[in-house]
């Protein structure tokens, strides 16, 4: 998956796509060693793939598996991640809310604010990890297998962040120089931030203050006062929720236990052996994207749906959803399809509205259908089955499609003027497209059939399909040592991105536990006298409005601390619940005004489009969603059958 999610390559010219651009005109020494640092992290993240396939091959080959390589495979993963901390903290690649300087048109005063901010919470997040080395040290742990001794690794782990500190103070230096030579700009700059963080400021010292005084609900709003104070100064949300965390635990108990909590949280999440699937997912997809299998997809699906009115649509749509299911981000699959399936139906004459409206609504298909990287981080947060996860989704992921597909048939039968004719001249090749797309059909097969016939678990799987991924790359006819060097190093400091909003994530959920989120939730929402319908449209609004402005994961992870316990008090499931909220947040990435998947569609037809016509493009596939949202809240067996069947 490249690098678009994350806030430095939104649509916008934001901060970071400035920063991104100056850093591209006049490469430094940071610059260079940054990079360096991301295309080591991402070529051990590579030799991590492969060394578990080899596994797995050993394993089932000769009943041989290499001894003790996963307990291993944890503490590597952790310092991967760490080193991948120097790639993405010098390009900005952490998900932001970019709300302010959107509105305003100004950048560096926040960018300022944003980064300084995140250098504070590196220094923090360093501190923890040598404090945790000197633990294990000091308690001479051992892993269990092997008996290899554990605080050397996590020292090492440690310097390895020590890194991504000194490359976000390059950041931060840069962002400083940029605004100092602007003296006129500072008031109008610095204004909106510097109100922004104070505000967040007074919420803090009132928390630390009287958190003894205080109800869990006020304790609760509070947390969430200081969070959104800090996301709309730009800084980075796994910040937001990591600082607001450590200053709630802080004001709670005291500042040993909040150093507590931010060690071993953070600790336990960039070692974890389920969160290791997320680099190893985002490499194969960027490999796929390497190899080609973008146009394999959009082809054949080509070759099946071409000759019908509306075809090119339908293999849009069709292309989305295969691309998706392989890269595991929407906007990246807007992206990446985007630009050859726009150009294809505007020399077919469709209309603008139909061409850009099935790009940006089809690029939402990729968060259902497994392997899924979103779906993995809400199972890791509400402490779920993966693969049971996967399996749920399967079903929901396919009845998107047939929707999205059935809206284009009606759409192209009631307005036959938004496509051409049928062009007879094309052939209905479904052989064609099998043997143009065999690639990603492998691909997929091999992941999800290795996964649920017992094979190996969702690590290996993701470590599987790195390694197919990597060998059709090989094979393709375009590698290259820049193309595998860009691919590994994206992979590795969108890793990073994401494994920042966990970290901040599990931080800011401990505090809120301590605050007493269940009750005060319960006593706002309460299942005992509130119909479930109206819980349950409550959530929903709530789900559209913050996807249509918010990241996916960015969404997904600020929020499921505060509704599980809602959702367990109803009694209803958990996997279901996360099924329906990833189709909430994915339908908001379309939904007006801010829909992020149709300002992604904008930033690639630039001028050639309005906004307003992308817009209405998607009328017709929210039209769709919504009908899919009330088939899955209404049948709940449709999320929940498939899993059943396969226990």
């Amino acid at each position: 998956m490249p690098t678009v999610p994350t806030s430095n390559e939104q649509p916008t010219r934001t901060a970071s796509a400035i920063a991104s651009v100056s850093l591209r005109q006049s490469p430094g020494v940071s610059t260079r060693l940054t990079e360096l640092a991301g295309t080591l992290a991402g070529g051990a993240l590579l030799a991590s793939a492969l060394i578990v396939s080899t596994d797995i091959l050993l394993r089932w080959g000769i009943s041989r598996p290499i001894k003790g390589l996963f307990e291993i495979m944890e503490l590597v993963f952790a310092c991967i991640v760490a080193l991948s901390f120097a790639f993405a903290n010098k390009n900005r690649m952490h998900v932001s809310m970019e709300l302010v300087g959107n509105l305003t048109g100004r950048f560096r005063g926040v960018q300022l604010y944003a980064d300084a901010l995140t250098t504070l919470t590196f220094a923090f997040y360093t501190y923890f990890l040598f404090h945790h080395a000197a633990q294990k040290t000091l308690y001479g742990e051992t892993t269990l297998v092997l008996g290899v001794p554990i605080g050397p690794v996590w020292y090492l782990a440690a310097a390895l962040l020590t890194l991504g500190l000194l490359a976000q103070l390059s950041a931060l230096s840069e962002s400083a120089t940029a605004l100092w030579r602007s003296p006129s700009d500072w008031p109008p700059e610095l204004a909106a931030p510097a109100a922004s963080l104070a505000a967040a400021s007074v919420a803090a010292l009132f928390l630390i203050w009287t958190a003894d005084d205080q109800g869990a609900l006020v304790k609760v709003l509070l947390g969430f006062s200081i969070l959104y104070f800090l996301a709309l100064a730009h800084v980075p949300i796994g910040v937001s929720m990591g600082l607001t965390g450590l200053v709630g635990c802080y004001a709670v108990l005291d500042i040993g236990a909040a150093q507590l909590i931010g060690a071993n949280n953070l600790s336990s999440t960039i070692s974890s052996p389920d969160l290791a699937a997320v680099p190893l997912f985002l490499l194969m997809g960027n490999l796929a994207i390497a190899s080609g299998f973008a146009d394999d997809i959009f082809e054949a699906a080509t070759a099946i749906f071409g000759r019908m009115r509306g075809g090119h649509a339908l293999a849009t749509v069709l292309g989305c959803a295969g691309f998706g299911a392989i890269s595991g981000s929407s906007v990246a699959t807007t992206a990446t399809l985007g630009g050859v399936a726009f150009r294809e139906m505007k020399e077919r004459s469709y209309t603008d509205s139909l061409a850009t409206g099935s790009i940006a609504a089809g690029g939402t298909l990729g968060a259902l259908i497994p392997p899924s990287v979103i779906l993995i981080i809400y199972c890791v947060i509400a402490e779920l089955s993966i693969s049971e996860a996967f399996a749920a989704a399967l079903i929901p992921g396919l009845l998107a499609l047939t929707l999205y597909t059935i809206a284009v048939m009606i759409l192209v039968r009631l307005r036959p003027s938004l496509a051409p004719p049928p062009d007879k001249s094309l052939r209905f090749a479904p052989l064609k497209a099998v043997k143009r797309a065999w690639r990603p059909i492998l691909l997929f097969v091999c992941v999800l059939g290795g996964l649920y016939g017992g094979i190996f678990t969702v690590q290996e799987a993701a470590a599987a399909g790195t390694g197919f991924a990597f060998m059709f790359w090989l094979l393709s006819g375009r590698a290259s040592i820049a193309g595998l060097t860009e691919a590994i190093r994206q992979a590795a400091g969108t890793a990073a991105g994401l494994f920042l909003l966990i970290v901040g994530a599990n931080i800011f959920g401990a505090y809120l536990n301590l605050a007493g989120v269940t009750m005060a939730i319960l006593s706002i929402i309460d299942p005992a006298t509130m119909p479930a319908w109206l819980i349950l449209s409550i959530l929903v609004v709530m789900y559209l409005v913050l996807g249509s402005v918010f990241d996916t994961v960015a969404a997904l992870v600020v929020t499921v601390p505060f509704v599980i316990p809602v959702i367990l008090a109803m009694d209803l499931d958990l996997i279901w619940w996360g099924i329906v909220t990833l189709a909430l947040v994915e339908i908001g990435m379309i939904t007006p005004p801010i829909g992020m998947n149709v300002f992604v569609m904008k930033s690639l037809v630039r001028d050639e489009v309005s906004i307003t016509t992308i817009f209405r493009g998607v009328m017709p596939f929210l039209a769709a969603d919504m009908v899919r949202l009330i088939l899955l809240i209404t049948i709940p067996a449709l999320t929940l059958w498939l899993p059943g069947i396969l226990q």
